[in-house]
């Protein structure tokens, strides 16, 4: 889940506005295209309600901008939180990742070690996937997945342990992108 940040100058984006919106980041977004084709090929019906946007206020969902709902097999973005194209994007980008975790079997040693994983995942690939600065990438990482985590598992003293424990690894599974490769040994 992403959570809502402090207000910026522009206005939130209308219900109509982030539909419109979304239908462009669906046709031209190559990581959206990739994470959507990744989910499909594990389970066609993983998204069967589809990807909407609403207004989140006065929900549960209220502090966020958008959120993969493996119940119903959705994702929301939050409109009423989402102030830019590229805030859409992220999000999206954020959700789908939760969806295609969903999607695929692993073991882990808790749910929130699995919550953990998937909210460090999704970060490392969404929103701070572009951050230069290879230490505020991971500050960016660690944080986002800690609030996230803190909200299911016991606060946030519990989540950054949690975190902790599979934070490298899970850092470095970008799935359903290709994995980077080390050089043979035999290569001159």
């Amino acid at each position: 889940m992403r959570f809502y940040e402090s207000p910026r100058f522009k206005p939130p984006l209308s219900e109509q506005e982030c539909t419109n919106e979304l239908a462009t980041i669906l046709e031209t977004s190559p990581k959206v295209a990739r994470l959507l084709q990744g989910i499909f090929t594990l389970n066609p019906r993983a998204l069967r309600r589809g990807i909407t946007c609403r207004p989140c206020h006065g929900t549960e969902q209220a502090s966020r901008m958008g959120y993969y709902d493996g119940r119903y097999q959705r994702i929301v973005l939050c409109c009423d939180n989402i102030r830019t194209k590229q805030q859409l994007e992220e999000t999206l980008i954020h959700e789908l990742v939760h969806a295609f975790d969903a999607t695929r079997t692993g073991s882990f040693t808790s749910m929130c070690h699995l919550i953990a994983c998937g909210e460090i995942r999704a970060s490392t690939i969404g929103q701070c996937h572009d951050i230069k600065s290879e230490s505020r990438k991971r500050t960016c990482i660690w944080d986002d997945a800690v609030r996230s985590t803190a909200v299911h598992c016991g606060g946030t003293d519990f989540a950054k342990i949690f975190v902790q424990q599979v934070f490298e690894n899970c850092m470095k599974d970008t799935a359903p992108f290709i994995q980077p490769t080390a050089p043979s040994s035999n290569q001159q």
